[in-house]
């Protein structure tokens, strides 16, 4: 009997030795398979710097549910002081009755298909209202003579820039160190396009991109902002010999592309009805979405849904030949000097 005790005692400590090398080897999903998108105004680091350093990713993405840092060790995941301390100052993870927890949503592969499912229906309902309103902003855009950026202004003027001054701003949802505003991941990918919003100067000089890095460097962008915003043109030579190659400005420093001024004119009514139609239709839809993904803030959830419906927005537009996609988007190497057709310049900011 003595004998068999010590065997009944051996096999249960190497089963628990099983167990625990089994959870320390388990494989975390790759966050480049994942899709992170971050809606937030920088003043220092973007939440996406703490995520990449060390085993961040690890930590968050079990942290999904509260542990404390002994019970993630006993998981088989390194996690030091500093890096739980970074990821709260962060704004990433907050502590609460002894136990840490991650604060960004992190959406399953059942959450991110009813989320894009449920954001498809809204957008195809909103088109369906909104149609004749968006053809005739585009209509009204062409006869302001800039044609080729139709697709830049009602993606970044109005669906990514006047929308979230009715809905959310980034200083109403999170403040952290360094940035504040909102960032969520996503099981995967989008399969269609995704277009994205960069403001450099006083958020007035406005990018429309599928791919930032098309774009001449921030601080070329940051600095032809303050000199649009001065001159109204380009005066260092140096930014012209910069901006030239992407059709941006001629030898003589004069923008080449549109300028919009906050005016009381047919281009801005229009934007104004399309403002007020997509806002209170997506607000309609709003309620539980927070509980739904079990995601804590309710603007939070709502800017997540509303990113989903404007590209399902900007889907409609496209497939409907309202909108027409731009050389850039195209080929960025051979159309580079057409990058004039995503940027222009707004006289008081975006988001004034």
């Amino acid at each position: 009997m003595k004998n068999i005790f010590k065997h009944s005692f051996l096999v249960v400590a190497l089963l628990s030795f099983i167990q625990t090398t089994i959870q320390a080897q388990t494989v975390i999903r790759p966050y480049n398979e994942w899709e992170a998108t971050q809606f937030v105004a920088v003043s220092g680091h973007q939440p996406e710097d703490y995520v990449l350093t060390d085993n961040n990713w690890e930590i968050l993405y079990n942290l999904r549910k509260p542990h404390t840092q002994n019970e993630l060790r006993n998981m088989g995941i390194k996690c030091s002081d500093s890096q739980l301390l970074l990821l709260e100052v962060g704004g990433l993870i907050n502590r609460e009755k002894g136990k840490w927890k991650c604060t960004i949503p992190i959406l399953d592969k059942g959450q991110t298909n009813s989320l894009r499912n449920l954001s498809k229906e809204i957008a195809k309902s909103m088109y369906s209202k909104t149609k004749n309103d968006f053809v005739s902003l585009v209509h009204t855009i062409k006869d302001m003579g800039f044609e080729k950026n139709a697709l830049s202004l009602v993606f970044s003027y109005l669906l990514d820039g006047r929308m979230w001054t009715k809905l959310v701003l980034f200083d109403d949802i999170n403040n952290h160190a360094g940035w504040s505003g909102c960032y969520w991941v996503l099981y995967e990918p989008r399969k269609d396009l995704k277009f994205g919003t960069n403001g450099f100067g006083d958020m007035n000089l406005i990018l429309t991109y599928l791919d930032s890095e098309v774009s001449p460097s921030a601080k070329t962008m940051d600095d032809s902002a303050n000199e649009i915003s001065k001159y109204g043109k380009i005066h260092n030579p140096q930014l012209i010999s910069k901006l030239i190659s992407y059709g941006l400005t001629n030898n003589n420093g004069d923008i080449l592309f549109p300028v919009i001024k906050k005016q009381q004119d047919r281009f801005h009514q229009i934007i104004e009805k399309l403002v007020d139609s997509i806002s209170s239709e997506l607000k309609n839809n709003c309620s539980n979405i927070a509980t739904q993904y079990d995601i804590s803030e309710e603007k939070t959830a709502m800017v997540i849904l509303y990113h989903e419906v404007m590209w399902y927005l900007m889907d409609n537009l496209i497939q409907d030949k309202v909108l027409h996609i731009p050389a850039v988007y195209k080929d960025p190497v051979q159309n580079k000097q057409r990058l004039n057709e995503v940027v222009f310049f707004i006289e008081g900011g975006l988001m004034q």
